[in-house]
């Protein structure tokens, strides 16, 4: 899969940063700052998922890392989330833990392009269902897949997964139709530094489920990525969709550990 294990992990979480800083700096207000060996990454979101602090390549004192973290985040009056990796921010989840704070594990998949399980097919997309590239005059269908799945605010939504998608070039959406309507959507995000392909915000709309859509949108972005010459793909999946990736592919490659944190 890519190489040493332990090495994708660390490529893993240069993507995340890669991915998170380039979706902030697409916002209006959105920033990213260092802070004492945490990086800060910010959307502005009323939801703390949107706001999240990675270690950083330089390390520090626990203590003061979060420190700095918590006095930027609270300043700017944002609930934050702290997303660390065991293996490699040891330190840091030890002294969250002695803070008090919660952790809750998010797992993280990885899957070799190269193999025929994540490339077989082409994986065929259920009838009557078509597929197309999200652009200015269809993005909002993604929205509102994304708003209906996950219960989420459609204003909200639109702001931080909107049209500013657009202008990110190593993203691209899909959209799934039915009879015209949108029904299903997905996002790859790439980082070529690290050469990995990332599969996010999968979502189908609640009265569409159990057809085989969101495997499709899936399926669509990961052909987009072989297209675009990256062997591994890296996504952190939902529990109810673990089964779905993995007949994808997709295996277990590590487990952050997340803490939400109020501004």
């Amino acid at each position: 899969m890519g190489g040493d294990r332990r090495e994708l992990r660390r490529r893993f979480h240069g993507h995340l940063h890669d991915v998170w800083a380039r979706l902030a700096r697409s916002i209006p207000g959105g920033w990213v700052e260092e802070a004492e060996g945490l990086r800060c990454i910010a959307t502005g979101s009323s939801s703390p998922s949107f706001n999240l602090a990675l270690s950083g390549a330089r390390r520090r004192d626990p203590r003061v890392a979060l420190d700095a973290a918590e006095d930027r985040f609270r300043g700017a009056g944002l609930r934050w989330l702290l997303k660390l990796q065991p293996e490699l921010d040891g330190d840091l989840v030890a002294h969250a833990r002695v803070r008090g704070l919660d952790f809750d594990e998010e797992p993280v998949f990885a899957a070799d392009l190269r193999s025929r399980a994540a490339t077989a097919a082409p994986m065929p997309v259920p009838s009557p269902l078509s597929i197309s590239v999200a652009g200015q005059d269809t993005i909002e269908g993604a929205v509102q897949c994304f708003a209906d799945a996950f219960d989420a605010d459609p204003d909200a939504v639109s702001r931080e997964l909107g049209p500013n998608l657009l202008t990110i070039p190593t993203f691209t959406v899909f959209v799934g139709y039915r009879s015209g309507e949108p029904v299903a959507s997905s996002m790859l995000a790439t980082t070529r530094s690290v050469g990995l392909a990332g599969v996010y915000s999968v979502a189908t709309r609640p009265a569409h489920r159990g057809r085989g859509f969101g495997t499709a949108v899936t399926a669509a972005a990961l052909a987009e990525a072989v297209q675009q010459g990256y062997d591994t793909a890296v996504l952190e999946p939902s529990p109810s969709a673990v089964r779905m990736y993995r007949r994808m592919g997709f295996e277990p490659l590590t487990t952050y550990l997340e803490a939400v944190i109020d501004g």
